[in-house]
Order: C-alpha cells, then sequence, then structure tokens
C-alpha cells in the first residue's frame, strides 16, 4: 500500500519521504519479513536444491508398487475417500526409502500438488530449528497471498522465529491459512508436504515434536495439507508414531529388507553398467560385467540398494573397469552368513583396506571428524577450506585424501559466489565493520569456500561408527579418540605460536593475534582469509586476491 494512502486532511512540512514497498511488501530496514524467514530455514532441504543433484532416485522400472501406492494417498481418485491424513513409510538404512520419497516429491511436483519438503541429513540438514521456517518458505513462493501475509506476520512479531516449534506452526501455517480461507483464498485441498530421514534430525525429542505437532494439527483439520514422513523405526519415532493420538490418522507401510527387491535391483545393476560403458564411448553390446558378476551381485546386495548403488559408483570412478570390477565381486565370496549388512560391510571393509598405509591415518582422522559432526562458531556446514586447514593439508592434498573415498564420500561445490556486499558497504575497509558482522562474515565464509563434504549415505557413517562391523576402521574406539586428542593438541600448539607483537619497546601492542600464521603455515594462499584479532578493538581482515568459486 503506498505511504499515506488514503489519508485525508494531512498536512506535512518539510521533511522527505520514501516509500519503501516492493510488490505490496513493506521493507524494514532493507529485509523483508520474507528476507527473515529464508534466513531463518535451510535452502538446501528442498527436494529441488541445488546441494541435492546427487541425491539418489528410484531408477526407471523399480519401486513401481510402492510410487503408485504413494501417489495414489497423496492425490486419490475423484470421488474416492481421502485417505488419512498422515503418511509413514519406515524402513531400515540402504533399502532406498529416500529414493521413494525424492521420486514421489517430483512427481507430485509435476501433477502441482506438492506444497513443500524437507530433506533432513546428517549432512548439514539436520537441524530442527529449521523445519517449520524452510516449510513456510517453501509454502510463500507458492501462494502469492499466503506470502503478504507470513511477510506481515514475521515483520510484527520476528521473534516468532525464536519460538518453539508448536508456537511457530501456530502463527506461521495454522492462523494464516485459517485466514485466507475465510477471505475465500484458500490455497486448495490436499497439498502434500514430504518429510525424509526424520530420525536424521539432530534431537530425538524434536523427531516426536514434528510428528505430535502435525498429528495435531491433522487430527483437528485446521491445514489443508497430508503429510509424508519417510525414517528408520527408530524406537522413539515408532512409539510415537504408536500412541492412539496418532496412529489413527496414520497410514504405516513397511520397506524391509527383502530380495522381494532383487529384481529392481538386477534392473538398476544392468542398466548402470550400460551407462560405465556408454559414458566411455564403449560399445554396450559387449556382454559386460558377465552374467554370473550380475547375480553374484544381486545375491550381495541382500535387497539393500544402496549396496548396488556404492558398487556402481566404485567401478565408475576406479582407473581399470575389470580389475574394480573383479575387486567388488571378490567380496561376496568371502560372505559366509545372511545377515542383513554383510555384503555391505564387507565392500566398506574393502573400501578401507584398500587404502595405502601412509594415507589411512589422515583417511580416519577426516572421517572421525565427519562423524563427530564438527562445526564451527554455532554453524550447520563445515567447508573444504576449514576441513583442509584441521588436516594440514594443501587443496590438492585434502582432495586427494577424498579420493580414497569416492565411492563413499561426495565433495559438493557451491554455485553461488561469496557475497560479500550482504555485510556491510565493500567501498570502506573492513577493519570499519563491527565484530559481529565480521564473525558472520567468518561463518560465511567457511561455509562457502572448496565446497562441502557428505557421505552418499547413512549406512558408511553407521559402519564406521559401530566396532562390530568395521573393526579397527571404527572411529569412536579408543586408539582413534586419542588420535583425535593428539592430532588437536597439535594445532592448537601451532595456533598459539601464531600469537604476534606489533610496534617495539614498551610500545608494543600485546594481545594482537595473528590467525594468518595458522593458516599460511600449511601452504595454501587461496585458502586463507587473513584475520587478525585486537581485543576490545576490531577486526582487521584481508581477503585474497582469489577466491574459490
Amino acid at each position: 500500500m503506498p505511504f499515506l494512502a488514503g489519508s485525508q486532511n494531512t498536512t506535512i512540512n518539510g521533511g522527505s519521504f520514501a516509500d519503501h514497498t516492493i510488490n505490496n511488501i513493506s521493507v524494514t530496514n532493507g529485509q523483508t519479513g520474507i528476507d527473515l524467514l529464508l534466513a531463518a530455514s535451510n535452502r538446501d532441504a528442498a527436494h529441488d536444491s541445488s546441494a541435492r543433484d546427487y541425491a539418489s532416485r528410484c531408477h526407471t522400472g523399480t519401486r513401481e508398487q510402492q510410487i503408485e501406492d504413494f501417489v495414489y494417498w497423496a492425490v486419490p481418485s475423484a470421488g474416492a475417500d481421502d485417505p488419512l491424513p498422515l503418511f509413514w513409510m519406515k524402513g531400515p538404512a540402504g533399502v532406498g526409502k529416500s529414493a521413494i520419497a525424492q521420486t514421489c516429491a517430483e512427481k507430485l511436483k509435476e501433477l502441482g500438488k506438492l506444497g513443500a519438503s524437507f530433506f533432513f541429513s546428517l549432512n548439514g540438514r539436520d537441524d530442527a530449528a529449521e523445519f517449520i521456517p524452510t516449510i513456510v518458505y517453501q509454502l510463500s513462493i507458492q501462494f502469492p497471498d499466503y506470502h503478504n501475509l507470513i511477510d506481515q506476520r514475521i515483520r510484527h512479531h520476528k521473534a516468532i522465529l525464536d519460538k518453539t516449534m508448536a508456537a511457530q506452526f501456530e502463527v506461521l501455517i495454522v492462523e494464516p491459512l485459517q485466514e485466507l480461507e475465510k477471505a475465500g483464498k484458500g490455497i486448495g485441498k490436499r497439498i502434500a508436504i514430504i518429510i525424509d530421514g526424520l530420525d536424521e534430525c539432530n534431537s530425538a525429542d524434536a523427531q516426536c515434536k514434528i510428528i505430535e505437532t502435525i498429528a495435531a494439527a491433522a487430527r483437528n483439520g485446521v491445514t489443508p495439507f497430508c503429510w509424508a514422513f519417510f525414517s528408520r523405526p527408530e524406537a522413539h519415532i515408532d512409539a510415537t508414531f504408536a500412541h492412539m493420538d496418532v496412529i489413527r490418522v496414520t497410514c504405516t507401510t513397511l520397506l524391509p529388507i527383502s530380495n522381494n527387491a532383487n529384481s529392481d535391483i538386477e534392473l538398476y545393476l544392468r542398466d548402470g553398467f550400460e551407462n560405465i560403458l556408454r559414458r566411455r564411448n564403449i560399445p554396450t553390446k559387449y556382454q559386460w560385467p558377465s552374467e554370473s558378476n550380475i547375480q553374484m551381485l544381486v545375491k550381495a546386495s541382500n535387497g539393500l540398494f544402496i549396496y548396488a548403488a556404492t558398487a556402481l559408483r566404485d567401478v565408475d570412478q576406479a582407473g581399470s573397469l575389470e580389475e574394480a570390477l573383479h575387486a567388488v565381486c571378490a567380496t561376496t565370496s568371502s560372505l559366509t552368513d545372511n545377515l542383513p549388512f554383510a555384503g555391505l560391510d564387507a565392500f566398506y571393509m574393502v573400501i578401507m583396506q584398500r587404502i595405502p598405509p601412509k594415507a589411512l591415518p589422515t583417511v580416519l582422522l577426516l572421517c572421525v571428524l565427519l562423524c563427530n559432526g564438527f562445526s564451527y562458531a554455532g554453524g550447520d556446514e563445515v567447508g573444504v577450506m576449514l576441513w583442509s586447514n584441521l588436516l594440514a593439508l594443501s587443496e590438492i592434498e585434502f582432495r586427494a585424501v577424498c579420493n580414497h573415498l569416492s565411492a563413499v564420500l561426495h565433495i559438493h561445490g557451491h554455485s553461488d559466489p561469496l557475497d560479500f556486499a550482504k555485510f556491510g558497504d565493500t567501498n570502506r575497509p573492513f577493519q570499519h565493520a563491527n565484530p559481529a558482522t565480521m564473525e558472520e562474515l567468518s561463518v560465511h565464509i567457511v561455509k562457502k569456500l572448496g565446497g562441502s563434504i557428505y557421505f552418499y549415505h547413512k549406512s558408511f557413517f553407521d559402519f564406521l561408527c559401530d566396532p562390530t562391523r568395521s573393526g579397527t576402521f571404527c572411529v569412536q574406539s579408543s586408539p582413534m579418540n586419542n588420535v583425535y586428542c593428539k592430532h588437536f593438541l597439535e594445532v592448537l600448539v601451532k595456533y598459539e605460536e601464531s600469537y604476534s607483537f606489533q610496534g617495539s619497546g614498551n610500545q608494543a601492542m600485546e594481545g594482537m593475534r595473528d590467525h594468518t600464521a595458522l593458516l599460511s603455515q600449511f601452504d595454501h594462499p587461496v585458502q586463507v582469509a587473513r584475520v587478525q584479532e585486537v581485543p576490545g578493538q576490531t577486526y582487521i581482515w584481508t581477503i585474497p586476491h582469489r577466491a574459490w568459486s
């Protein structure tokens, strides 16, 4: 609305005024309510985020029944009664739940029935505090009237983004939608919201609270949504869904480890190997792998799609296809039992055992860092820049270490450049910025430079953390804890050695701390954002001439 619109008998003497209204959204101090909402959300959690380009999807011709059943639940036939408003697909790690969730999200998007999605992951998408803001932001992008209401509510009640999940759900979802419905501007009926990997949320209490909050809304019919959960049946999640108030509004389906999936896994393997040949311009008429090789891998997978996916990545990234295939198939001959994860664990053991002895200590230290969820300055994501500096490695050395785990580890590069302008006037020296702004900038740099590192699947994390599965490679053993502590004590010693004095004699400025010495010792100036702290004064930054893209 224009400034002073509709005013009468108004006299203004002097002064100057500017109408800061963009598309009917008022701007306060340069930020709209939607800007604040976006800052509190996690853009990487959406099903179509660029951060999830590598996300698993159901291969054509596989999991057809599960996908068909889900789509019918979300979009029932005309005239049919609506199914229950909650859907829970449960199953153990590696059976393909996330692939089904991703494929279903894409299908519902095509049908115009997907409202929002949140794909939880240990890899930087596990913060429960980001859940409601992320869902609300995605909904606001789709529905203009809802968008405007949300903007107003957040601008007038900024503290809502720091409230409890239940309070956010009520103020940002329930009340605005009810207001729109009364005004005849409802967003529609049975809009689906998909929540994958709930068990990877960072708090068991929050996992239960998400279920309970959504189930309560579903029972009371206060939103037009149907909610789909995909997760492992952890005890607390199972108990929450089993509660009478939740179970009566939930449709539950089990995706078990079963050899019934072998035909789908076989199709997935055949097409995967054919694609490997095609990318190398090798005629696909050759019978490669052999029929016996295919059947060995299907049997070893034992109903786990993650085994087949890891095997294909391992062969695809190898220098010699034949040697890599032989190594993968060799793991199947050592299997002596029919335990669900026997084949997968044997394969993971081979990946770890073939790491050269000189590289193994550094690879294991990286695994310790990843499995301990190391975070920086309260951030939820750590960039390659910091990982490599923590390990005292250059970029080339660090990526060489990661290559030893290429079948299970992915480096995701950020496509968007570093945005320094958002942290202040780039035409003025950085030393004029306040410490809070510079701390925010440091976190921004740490999250962006070099990209982020992810395990392709949580099953490798589980393997590394369980001594009965990974043996001497377990990252939570006493020997590894000792290595971990020793390494960081050495880093701290180097850090303390970086203290320096400026000036001479009695005029020396005591307490000047030069971080550049710590970082530059690793001989990687591209990674270094030079920082100096002066207690009680300011931060002085020198940004390198060339930054990672």
